[in-house]
């Protein structure tokens, strides 16, 4: 082989990795769009997908403290929290060492004025504390104070959010 064929055949060989090299260069910035799109994508549908989520728990947790705290009598107000509770959340919402209230007794109740804080720790598991003015008559006579409640829901597959635990954690004082 002569110098100049020699060299030839070496830029050749040159020019044909050179051009292999950047094709490969450009098919990896082609994947490096598709998978940017792709996140961006998906960073959008989770975001979607947990803010519905947060929504339908601050729904339940809505609905369940209108159920509870607005009533006519006690057996009405367990009956109306049945849809919204766990077995051990409606078993928490029972007086302490007693059965189920079943008696028409005449014990009226009211809440106003909710605002709910919420603290997720996980998907399928959310927090709220809960405040509001809540209204209770019984023989005639009304009470009205600001209390906190703190609901604890967990999501359960099929039926969604529901209350799996409630807790008065105590009322407000020197508030207007």
């Amino acid at each position: 082989m002569e110098p100049i064929q020699k060299k030839n055949y070496i830029l050749l060989m040159i020019g044909f990795v050179a051009a292999v090299v950047i094709m490969y260069v450009f098919s990896l910035r082609m994947q490096l769009q598709e998978v940017r799109a792709n996140q961006s994508n998906y960073e959008e549908k989770i975001a979607s997908l947990s803010s519905i989520q947060n929504t339908d728990a601050l729904k339940v947790n809505r609905e369940f403290l209108k159920s509870f705290f607005t009533y006519q009598t006690t057996a009405e107000r367990y009956k109306n929290i049945k849809p919204f509770m766990t077995d051990r959340g409606y078993k928490a919402t029972h007086p302490s060492g007693t059965k189920l209230p079943d008696s028409d007794q005449s014990v009226k109740s009211s809440m106003v004025g909710l605002k709910p804080f919420e603290y997720q720790s996980s998907k399928s598991e959310a927090e709220f504390f809960n405040e509001f003015k809540l209204s209770t008559e019984f023989n005639d006579v009304t009470n009205t104070e600001t209390v906190i409640v703190k609901t604890s829901l967990i999501y359960v597959k099929e039926q969604g959010w529901k209350i799996d635990d409630v807790e008065f954690v105590g009322q407000l004082t020197g508030r207007g």
